[in-house]
């Protein structure tokens, strides 16, 4: 098959998934007072696909914040708490042909796909807007890094100590808190997850300004860092 029907074969995949998995974040709340939750931005979220296994290094970044992240396809990331528009650029890390494609998603719809198969090739995306130039590197560097059985759909409720954000994703998953508790010296920051589809157990990290705890098991997982 010729590269550019790789590339529209691609497309025609990720449009298909994204109509039947519905988004990777798809709303948030206030847990303390439900009723009366501000409405906020949709939640903005990537999808790093192509060929099993290709590693990657991507920099996402908001309007406010940044965060560098190494990983293998396929990979979701969610930007909790974000400032829109976000950017994503991810670098293959290896001297071949194979695919690697980033679907950027808003809310329920997929903003934009792009592709390469070059070696050592780039993927650029972006959502609501453009993001003129790369934001400084998160501070504080909240993390939540969620393992699973391949494909498995978990529902997730992070929060720090005043919003709570509601999530849907596959794992593998990373979920970037960006600025928690801005107002606030504590700097907590939990999270609750439960499959949704898949069986089997989650294992989760949660990483605070590179402090890290684990918590793992099947059912409902709770984490949290004080």
């Amino acid at each position: 098959m010729s590269k550019s029907a790789y590339y529209a074969a691609a497309a025609l995949i990720a449009l298909s998934l994204a109509a039947l998995c519905g988004c990777n974040g798809f709303g948030s709340g206030n847990a303390t007072q439900p009723g009366n939750t501000p409405n906020v931005a949709a939640q903005t979220s990537f999808r790093m696909v192509g060929n099993v296994g290709t590693p990657f290094v991507a920099t996402v970044s908001d309007q406010r914040s940044s965060w560098e992240i190494r990983g293998v396809v396929p990979l979701n990331v969610i930007i909790a708490n974000g400032n829109s528009p976000a950017r994503v650029v991810a670098t293959k890390l290896t001297n071949d042909t194979q695919l690697l494609s980033v679907e950027v998603i808003s809310g329920f719809g997929v903003a934009s796909i792009s592709s390469t198969f070059a070696n050592y090739g780039m993927v650029v995306g972006s959502v609501t807007g453009k993001l003129n130039a790369l934001a400084p590197p998160a501070s504080p560097d909240a993390r939540f890094y969620i393992n699973g059985p391949a494909g498995a759909v978990f529902n997730a409720t992070v929060e720090d100590e005043s919003t709570a954000y509601v999530l849907q994703s596959r794992a593998p998953c990373v979920i970037l808190y960006d600025s928690p508790n801005s107002n606030s010296l504590t700097g907590r920051v939990d999270g609750l997850f439960n499959l949704v589809s898949g069986g089997g157990t989650l294992s989760i990290d949660l990483s605070f300004d590179g402090n890290v705890v684990h918590a793992g098991g099947s059912g409902t997982v709770t984490i949290k860092i004080n």
